[in-house]
């Protein structure tokens, strides 16, 4: 069975390289205020121009798009149990996702709340890559057990 959606499976250590390069400049932006100087851009504002830095934004972008190669990449052995598993994995992933942001929409309120929804759209391929690669352990577990 041929997938069109998937990437080929080099994506994976490109994708996880990216992930956590630009997670640790979100880290370094959100907690200590690290700016890349030349991500700074002007707008008008009372008569003069203020600056925003977007390295915050770069930072967040490059995030994603390592969770989505790494979650979008074929894998080595890609037959129809590892789509199953793909797909029991995405069920299982689009489930907590929506429990988190639920339990989170009575728990927070105000600016905090945009805060932790614009972080939940990394859960859902977070909770995804780590059921997924869970789920193909016990399968390899489990077929080397029976091979003993």
């Amino acid at each position: 069975m041929k997938n069109q959606f998937l990437l080929p499976a080099k994506f994976r250590l490109i994708g996880w390289i990216t992930f956590l390069l630009f997670f640790a400049l979100g880290i370094l932006t959100e907690s200590y205020g690290y700016d890349i100087p030349g991500f700074q851009i002007y707008y008008p504002k009372e008569g003069s121009f203020a600056g925003y830095n977007l390295t915050n934004e770069f930072a967040f972008l490059g995030t994603i798009i390592g969770l989505l190669m790494i979650s979008f990449a074929r894998h080595i052995n890609e037959d129809e149990l590892i789509s199953k598993i793909r797909l029991e994995s995405w069920k299982w992933a689009v489930l907590i996702n929506y429990a988190i942001l639920l339990i989170l929409n009575f728990t927070s309120y105000g600016l905090g709340f945009v805060f932790i929804v614009t972080y939940n759209v990394l859960t859902l391929l977070l909770v995804y890559i780590i059921r997924f690669y869970y789920s193909l352990y016990l399968l390899n577990k489990n077929l080397k057990n029976s091979e003993d």
